[in-house]
């Protein structure tokens, strides 16, 4: 059983004293430090894989995938669940509720029935990094040239509404089960609800729609573990993003639920089929 990283979070620390806990022959693999060789057999097991760096964790993933390695997350999942359009996509063609979503390709786009305020993020990210709630069109083509000016490769960017006050629901699943929810409020002077942020989280019981809905975009998206941020919109919860390689120290705090020895119990069950 191998876990690979490239940064140690409290998460990997979590989890790697779980699975020590039970009994695992750990082996840990910084992927900054790795040379893969790609004519020759991959010699791991099973492998959890936790880099911070999605792209690198979906390109290290998906190399093992051809070398016939299992990785939890499967690499092309990883891969389609960063990139949020691609996600979404894939939710929306499935039947799943999602936030309702615009791709702008460049700043030169069509303003057709665009309804302000809006919320502009790129298609990859984590965090709450470049992105910017918008009043007008004016603003939205200023914010789009800045973040233009800041980058050397042009970026792709969503629009989706506003929603509610900032308020925003983390569902936690491992296969077919929900283990944890949560619900993170924005803190003081901001709307961005992302406990990186300051956000402030809260354990919370959400509707079995709302659970359903996570399960199935879990099932969906091929992964075997997310975290899956909704929304409440007017007519019911709506996804906004599925995390595939997700941070949950502070879901552990909120809800109480040992999530990293969920993590472990599943993937050892997994090993053992």
């Amino acid at each position: 059983m191998t876990i690979l990283y490239d940064f140690v979070r409290t998460e990997e620390k979590l989890l790697v004293n779980e699975f020590r806990k039970l009994g695992v022959n750990l082996r840990l693999i910084n992927i900054d430090k790795l040379s893969l060789r790609l004519d020759s057999e991959v010699s791991l097991g099973v492998s959890l894989v936790r880099p911070v760096s999605h792209l690198k964790a979906s390109l290290v993933a998906k190399v093992l995938n051809a070398h016939g390695v299992i990785t939890i997350n499967n690499g092309l999942a990883i891969e389609n669940a960063w990139n949020k359009a691609v996600a979404l996509s894939i939710l929306a063609k499935s039947g799943i509720p999602i936030v309702p979503t615009k791709l702008l390709f460049s700043v030169e786009f069509n303003d057709d029935g665009i309804q302000y305020p809006v919320i502009v993020k790129p298609v990859h990210g984590s965090w709450g990094r470049l992105v910017s709630l918008v009043g007008d069109m004016d603003e939205l083509r200023l914010v789009l040239k800045h973040n233009a000016l800041d980058n050397a490769n042009p970026r792709i960017y969503m629009l989706q509404p506003f929603i509610g006050n900032g308020k925003d629901y983390r569902v936690f699943v491992i296969g077919d089960e929900v283990v944890a929810s949560m619900t993170r409020l924005p803190s003081d002077g901001d709307w961005r609800s992302n406990v990186a942020r300051g956000g402030i989280p809260r354990a919370v019981k959400l509707s079995d729609d709302a659970y359903e809905y996570a399960v199935k975009a879990v099932k969906v998206l091929g992964l075997d573990y997310a975290g899956v941020d909704m929304l409440q919109g007017p007519n019911g919860y709506l996804i906004n993003e599925v995390n595939a390689i997700p941070e949950f120290k502070g879901l552990m705090i909120a809800s109480g639920v040992n999530i990293a020895r969920k993590i472990a119990e599943y993937v050892i069950n997994l090993v053992r089929r």
